[in-house]
C-alpha cells in the first residue's frame, strides 16, 4: 500500500502540480481481457521486454475505450484490495507507468491495470475516508519507571591460568583415553557410543534391579521388635512367574535371544547386547577371537555377568574331537565316535564330568551338546561327531555322558541336531539337507534316542537345525516348522524344556528367508531361543520381526510367556536363579 507519510505543504502541493506531465493517477481499472489479448500481453512480456510490453498494454487498453476510471482519491482500501487480490491470483497483468517509483508523488495517484475474467464486473463504492494519519487510536497509559540502581562498572575479566597440578591431571586423563581406546579399537572407538563408553564404561537399561526388586517384595513389613521374615515359602514355578510378571516385552524377547560377539574383551557390541537389549545367552565363539587364555576368558565371562539384569547362560560347542573349542586351554578331548567305539559307557560318563570341570571353571554353563545323531550316511560335516550309527548305542552313550556333565549342577547339555542329520550328506551352513526317511524310519532310527532321553526326565534344551523332512512337511526347513517343532517334538515326544534354533545365520536359512522373517516364523514353529545375532543390529531385526508378527495376531503374548518361562526355569536348574529366602 502507498501512503503518504506526513502531510503536505499548500507550497510543495503547487510545486508538484507543476509537474502535471510526471503526474500518475491511481484509477481502478474494470476491464474485459479475452483470452487472445492475454496471451498477446504475455508473448510481449517474453518477446519484447517487460518495459516495452508495458507501455503497449497500457495503450491498447485505453484505445480500446475498455477502461473506466473511478474518481481520484487517497489510495482506496477497495483499490488496493483489487491490486493484492491480482497479485495473489496472478491475474495481474501490468502495471504502467510514466515515471520511475522513486520519482512517484505519493499525494498524487498511481495507474494500475488489473484484469478481471470477461465474465465478472466488479463494482467498487468504498474509499477510505480519512487519512490514516486521522484515524483513531488507543492512547497508551503513562507509566512512571522505577528508579534505577547506579551503574557498577564490571571488574575485568582476568585469564584462567593452567597449573601444573592441573595440567598434570589433565595429561593423565588424556593418557587413560587413549589406552582404554586402542584397547576398544577404531569400530568402538567411533561408532555411536564410543565416547560414553571410553569414558564411562557400559550402560544398562531396563530394570537392572529386577531381581533385587522381587526379593524385597517377598519381605513382609516387620511389626516393632521383631525382624523380617519371608512372606511364604514359594515354588521355583511361583518364583519364574513373579520375575516374569516384572518383566518388560523387550527383556522377554531379549531373553529369547542366544548372541555371539566378536573379540577377547567386553566391548561396545556385546555391551549393548547385554545391557540395552538384555540378551538371555551368549555363544563362546574361538573363531570369534572370544578364547585367548584361562585368565582373559574367566574375566569376560564374569564381566558379561556383572552387567546382565539377568544371568546369562554362556554356552559353547565342547564335544572334542574335531569341535574342541578349548583345546588350546585344556588340552585335546576325545571325540564322541572314539568314545562310542568303547561301547562302555563310563568313559562316556567320565568325559562329560571333565568338561563339566572345564567349562565351570570359566564360568560357562550350557554346553551345545552331546550329538545324538545316528550316521548312516558319510557327511564330512559330522565326522567323528557321533557315538554311532546304532540308535541303541547312541542313546546309551549320550545319557552317560549327560550323566556326568550335569551331576555338579553347574554344567547343562543340549541334544543336537533335531530331526536328525545321520542320514543326509548336505551341510546346513551352505545348503538345505533333505532328510527323505519315512516316518517309521524316522521313529526307529532317528527319533529314538530323543524319544527315550525325553521319557527319563534328564533333558534340558534341545536343538533344532535346518533340514527338509519330506515325511511330514516339505515346504519349510524343520527350524521353521509348527508340524516338526511343536507338532512332533512338543506335543507327540511330550519336551517340557528349551527349544533353541541352530544358527538362523546359516545359508539355509539366509537363502530364502530374512533375519525378520525367520525369528518369527521360528517362534511361530514353537523354539525358545533363536540362535544366530552377532551385533546389536542383528538382534534388532530380529525383534522387529517378533513385534510385527504379535502386532499383526501370528504371535501372542501368551506363546511369548511360555517361552520364556521355560528359559527362565532352565536358569534356575542351572544355579542361576535363586529363590530369596532372607
Amino acid at each position: 500500500m502507498l501512503r503518504s507519510t506526513s502531510p503536505l505543504s499548500s507550497q510543495e502541493r503547487e510545486s508538484d502540480e507543476d509537474r502535471s506531465d510526471d503526474t500518475i493517477k491511481l484509477q481502478v481499472i474494470k476491464a474485459t481481457i479475452t483470452k487472445d489479448h492475454m496471451d498477446k500481453e504475455m508473448s510481449q512480456l517474453s518477446d519484447g521486454g517487460i518495459e516495452t510490453s508495458l507501455q503497449e498494454t497500457c495503450t491498447d487498453q485505453k484505445s480500446a475505450g475498455e477502461v473506466m476510471a473511478y474518481p481520484h482519491e487517497d489510495v482506496s482500501i477497495a483499490a488496493e484490495e483489487v491490486f493484492i487480490a491480482a497479485i495473489e491470483t496472478k491475474k495481474l497483468v501490468s502495471l504502467c507507468w510514466d515515471k520511475p517509483i522513486d520519482m512517484l508523488d505519493t499525494d498524487q495517484s498511481i495507474s494500475i491495470m488489473v484484469p478481471i475474467e470477461h465474465t465478472e464486473h466488479i463494482e467498487y463504492t468504498e474509499y477510505e475516508e480519512h487519512p490514516i494519519e486521522k484515524q483513531p487510536t488507543l492512547q497508551l497509559t503513562h507509566t512512571a519507571l522505577a528508579p534505577q540502581k547506579p551503574f557498577e562498572p564490571i571488574a575485568p575479566l582476568r585469564h584462567p591460568t593452567l597449573t601444573r597440578g592441573r595440567a598434570l591431571l589433565l595429561a593423565s586423563f588424556l593418557l587413560v583415553l587413549i589406552l582404554n581406546a586402542s584397547n576398544l579399537g577404531n569400530t568402538q572407538f567411533i561408532g555411536t557410543q564410543g565416547w560414553a563408553y571410553v569414558l564411562g564404561g557400559p550402560s544398562t537399561s531396563g530394570y537392572p534391579n529386577l531381581l533385587k526388586n522381587i526379593a524385597h517384595f517377598l519381605q513382609v513389613t516387620p511389626t516393632a521388635g521383631t525382624k523380617t521374615q519371608p512372606m511364604h515359602q514359594i515354588t521355583p514355578q511361583d518364583y519364574i512367574n513373579l520375575i516374569l510378571s516384572q518383566m518388560t516385552l523387550d527383556q522377554k524377547l531379549g531373553q529369547m535371544m542366544i548372541v555371539q560377539f566378536v573379540g577377547p574383551d567386553y566391548g561396545l557390541e556385546i555391551s549393548t547386547m547385554v545391557t540395552q537389549y538384555n540378551i538371555g545367552a551368549v555363544l563362546i565363539f574361538p573363531a570369534n577371537n572370544n578364547v585367548v587364555s584361562k585368565a582373559q576368558l574367566k574375566g569376560l565371562i564374569q564381566q558379561m555377568q556383572s552387567n546382565s539384569t539377568i544371568p546369562l547362560a554362556v554356552a559353547i560347542d565342547q564335544e572334542g574331537g574335531m569341535v574342541d573349542r578349548l583345546i588350546n586351554l585344556d588340552g585335546a578331548r576325545r571325540s564322541a565316535t572314539s568314545i562310542g567305539l568303547t561301547n562302555d559307557p563310563a568313559q562316556a560318563t567320565a568325559a562329560g564330568v571333565q568338561d563339566a570341570k572345564d567349562l565351570s571353571s570359566y564360568g560357562i554353563n550350557l554346553n551345545l551338546a552331546p550329538v545324538v545323531d545316528v550316521t548312516n550316511v558319510y557327511n564330512s560335516q559330522m565326522y567323528q561327531r557321533t557315538f554311532g550309527d546304532n540308535p541303541t548305542l547312541v542313546t546309551k552313550m549320550a545319557e552317560a555322558y549327560l550323566q556326568g556333565l550335569q551331576q555338579s549342577g553347574k554344567v547343562l547339555g543340549t541334544l543336537k541336531h533335531f530331526p536328525g542329520l545321520g542320514d543326509v550328506a548336505a551341510d546346513p551352513h551352505s545348503s538345505v539337507p533333505h532328510l527323505n526317511r519315512s516316518l517309521s524310519q524316522l521313529e526307529a532310527i532317528d527319533w529314538a534316542p530323543y524319544r527315550s532321553l525325553i521319557q527319563q526326565g534328564n533333558i534340558h534344551a534341545i536343538m533344532v537345525t535346518h533340514e527338509i523332512v519330506s515325511a511330514v512337511e516339505a515346504s519349510k526347513p524343520s527350524s521353521l516348522s509348527y508340524k516338526l517343532v511343536t507338532g512332533i517334538l512338543r506335543n507327540q515326544m511330550g519336551f517340557n524344556g528349551v527349544i533353541m534354533t541352530d544358527s538362523l545365520t546359516m545359508e539355509g536359512i539366509t537363502a530364502y528367508y530374512t533375519e525378520a522373517q525367520a525369528a518369527a516364523l521360528a517362534i511361530e514353529a514353537g523354539s525358545d531361543i533363536l540362535m544366530g545375532a552377532s551385533t546389536p543390529n542383528d538382534v534388532a531385526k530380529m525383534i522387529t520381526g517378533i513385534k510385527q508378527a504379535m502386532a499383526s495376531g501370528e504371535i501372542s503374548q501368551q506363546r511369548i510367556d511360555d517361552s520364556v518361562r521355560r528359559i527362565l526355569m532352565l536358569k534356575y536348574q542351572m544355579g542361576l536363579l535363586h529363590i530369596p529366602t532372607t
